[in-house]
């Protein structure tokens, strides 16, 4: 039986798509400002083109194998932050900078030749060099879950939001040098569903010149009790799945951590409450790309405003069908989004512009 969401998490079913007015789209020029200027109320845009790269085609029966392979394997961009602990503590540049700087690259292509699926830093020093993965998809989903958690009450108190505990601060210099260890309670999307519980480690909460080195090493945890347990739930299941899943051609691929919304939205508490008590390093190095209202306004036109043609799945008329889009395939086009509009104005929080993160307009129209 499929898990019901959560209202606030409600997405259109592609049945419920198909009853709006079809704009059809046959190739990925001048795509996303077809997306963006449609009617939401009225319309979706139906597209008669293959996103998911051809590559991930071999040795996949159909296009969920693939669209999987592609999330995993896909086109990353790599931040260009300094590749030793040393430049780190000599760089006075921020995440956000970098980017910014980064991202623009996606401003030289073309539309419809950018495959990028997220974006990845990796520690180059120490014991610890695996590279970290944000897929694009991840970011938006991040932002809404925490504006959800923001108006649920965290159980047994009168506070709102993901619970969080720091850990670390009696050992204050292991802090400044290697950033705090937070354990979180975040809300599931699915109904019935007890919350996350996981730890991020490497959160830099104490001004210095450690903290560029210190959230290029953040990592996600579950929380392990003293019988070496997971407590409560402490991964999701695509997270499991991703772990698990390999090439059926190739061997094992070099291990990665990819950040997922629950860890992304537990950054954003933290660095709020920080910010409450005017500690603002958790959100100056914070290394999640926070999408502007319009990129979540895209996002959510991505979710219930597009359908994309399929050959390998079946329908009555025998043509293939019509699916809503998979996690790969909204990582690349909200990366044609950044591309087309800019940085700025898609993956970039202006709290002038764009008001408290909380307050985002989730409401499907």
């Amino acid at each position: 039986m499929t898990e019901e969401k959560k209202s606030f998490f409600k997405r259109r079913t592609s049945g419920q798509i198909r009853k709006l007015k079809a704009v059809l789209a046959y190739n990925g020029r001048n795509l996303l400002k077809k997306i963006e200027d449609s009617d939401s109320c009225n319309d979706y845009v139906e597209l008669r083109f293959q996103l998911i790269p051809g590559k991930f085609f071999i040795n996949s029966g159909t296009s969920e194998e693939a669209a999987r392979k592609s999330l995993k394997y896909g086109e990353l961009i790599r931040l260009s932050h300094p590749e030793s602990r040393q430049g780190c503590y000599d760089s006075s540049e921020i995440p956000l900078a970098m980017r910014e700087r980064d991202f623009s690259k996606l401003k030289g292509m073309k539309e419809e030749e950018i495959r990028v699926v997220g974006y990845s830093f990796q520690p180059r020093w120490g014991g610890d060099n695996l590279k970290r993965v944000v897929p694009f998809v991840f970011c938006p989903e991040g932002v809404r879950l925490f504006a959800y958690s923001e108006t649920m009450k965290i159980p047994g108190t009168d506070r709102r939001g993901i619970e969080i505990v720091v850990e670390n601060y009696d050992d204050a210099e292991r802090v400044r040098r290697e950033g705090a260890s937070v354990v979180c309670e975040v809300p599931s999307r699915t109904r019935k569903k007890p919350r996350y519980k996981l730890k991020l480690l490497h959160v830099p909460t104490t001004r210095g010149k450690e903290n560029l080195a210190s959230v290029l090493t953040l990592k996600n945890s579950a929380v392990i009790d003293d019988q070496g347990e997971p407590v409560g739930n402490s991964q999701t299941p695509h997270a499991v799945y991703n772990i698990r899943y390999t090439w059926d051609s190739e061997n094992e691929r070099s291990e990665v951590i990819t950040f997922y919304p629950q860890d992304i939205a537990s950054y954003i508490k933290i660095a709020g409450e920080c910010w409450k008590e005017h500690n603002l390093t958790p959100m100056e190095m914070n290394p999640f790309a926070l999408f502007s209202q319009r990129g979540v306004d895209i996002y959510k036109k991505l979710e219930n405003n597009v359908l994309i043609f399929d050959p390998t799945i079946s329908s009555k008329s025998g043509r293939g069908g019509l699916r809503r889009l998979r996690l790969c395939e909204v990582s690349m086009l909200l990366a044609r989004a950044i591309g087309v509009f800019g940085h700025n104005e898609i993956a970039y929080w202006d709290p002038v512009r764009d008001g408290k993160l909380k307050d985002y307009d989730w409401k499907v129209r």
